[in-house]
């Protein structure tokens, strides 16, 4: 009898979670929100000590961590090509993990790294409109019992639908931010336009005030009035520059395409720009997968783009920090991307300002013309990339372009 009332009363438990997890999908909207009630409701079903989910990137040959816990690296992964992934593919089922020979000779050796760094006793496939998407790597139960087959049948209910909703909320944030892409090219092509008229407009005239004041300074002896005559020719001067800008970011110049280092490249500019560091205590740290990288690209154009997201990321660092930059690798619909990623340990921008980062003449600056970043993101999606500019979670920006590696055959 105590038996039968305990089974009932977890039926009653596992439908009540169930329900609850079901309603919740219907009101959660970010990722981060669903994640964590994925994590909470697996809890409640088998209270394991440690539970991660992995779904697949981008690039489609790796499943990365999504819900990363202070005790865990960012950069662990699983591949699509190992036979962790493959054997959940074929076998449509959890694993329990048992080390004995049959099992071991699956796993590869990154497998097997994860699975004991992160502590795994029972491993669930993710599967979304009938496609693997990733893993939940589940670590021992908190009673330091076994999984049994019901563990296994109910995690595997809850999970069907968890996939599912996975599946929608990325779909709707990478269509948003591709809108959101559409949109920016659209209104910095019409700004572009405008701005290229405006700018011929006022060079003439322009052009002839600062040569009615050159030409009257030299009748001018009296010191105040030099003063005063300097410093409107250096105001005359700021215009101009600021002209020069409006007629390159308007020109939207297609990129010539040369093959090159990107690395060296890199590596070049950061030398470049060193004599600006050197005014600040910030250290440059450079990660890079292999090298050379080899990139078909307008070498100028990328450099202007480091250049200045680098000084962006030195004016936003108030006396000594870090400016770090990586650069990775990924294969996206048959074709090779290189990811840069450039992070600094400065103070981070204003949610307020995030969105407009990339317009035309906004900056925080006092003496910025706010055209960096504009022509910098028309540089890159006229290369058929993609930048993006977010807050580190542990505080500072973190930019990260996205450049195809390119062949010759596709040259502009």
């Amino acid at each position: 009898m105590k038996q039968l009332f305990e089974d009932k009363q977890n039926k009653y438990d596992y439908r009540q979670i169930f329900l609850d997890f079901n309603r919740s999908l219907h009101t959660i909207k970010d990722k981060t929100s669903l994640i964590s009630s994925i994590v909470t409701r697996i809890y409640e079903l088998v209270h394991a000590k440690n539970i991660y989910v992995l779904w697949q990137n981008y690039d489609t040959t790796r499943y990365i961590l999504m819900n990363p816990q202070e005790e865990t690296s960012r950069e662990l992964y699983i591949l699509s090509d190992d036979g962790l992934v493959k054997w959940l593919q074929l076998n449509e089922r959890p694993l329990v993990i048992s080390f004995i020979p049959e099992y071991i000779n699956i796993f590869s050796e990154n497998d097997l790294k994860i699975i004991n760094y992160l502590d795994c006793k029972l491993i669930c496939p993710l599967k979304a409109n009938n496609h693997f998407r990733g893993v939940i790597l589940v670590g021992e139960k908190e009673n330091k019992k076994a999984y049994n087959a019901k563990d296994v049948e109910i995690l595997s209910v809850l999970l069907d639908n968890a996939a599912l909703s996975i599946e929608n909320i990325l779909y709707n944030e990478e269509r948003v931010t591709h809108l959101k892409h559409i949109m920016r090219a659209d209104r910095l092509s019409v700004i572009g336009q405008l701005a290229a008229g405006a700018a011929h407009e006022i060079r003439n005239p322009l052009t002839s005030i600062k040569s009615a004041i050159q030409h009257i300074q030299g009748d001018i002896n009296d010191p105040k009035k030099q003063k005063i005559i300097h410093s409107t020719l250096s105001e005359v001067n700021r215009i101009n520059e600021i002209l020069t800008g409006l007629l390159s970011f308007s020109k939207q110049n297609n990129p010539v395409k040369r093959e090159f280092d990107l690395i060296r490249m890199i590596d070049h500019t950061i030398q470049l720009i060193r004599n600006t560091q050197l005014k600040k205590q910030i250290q440059f740290i450079t990660k890079y997968e292999v090298s050379p990288l080899p990139i078909f690209a307008d070498q100028d154009q990328l450099k202007q783009v480091i250049i200045n997201i680098v000084l962006n990321a030195i004016d936003a660092i108030p006396e000594e920090g870090f400016i770090r930059i990586e650069i990775q690798s990924s294969f996206i619909e048959r074709t090779v991307y290189y990811h840069i990623i450039v992070t600094d340990s400065g103070t981070g921008i204003d949610e307020e300002q995030m969105e407009k980062i990339f317009d035309p003449f906004y900056t925080t600056k006092e003496e910025g013309t706010g055209l960096g970043l504009s022509i910098s993101y028309g540089i890159i999606h006229r290369h058929d990339g993609n930048i993006e500019i977010c807050n580190h979670p542990d505080g500072g920006v973190q930019v990260e372009i996205q450049l195809p590696k390119g062949t010759k055959n596709v040259d502009k």
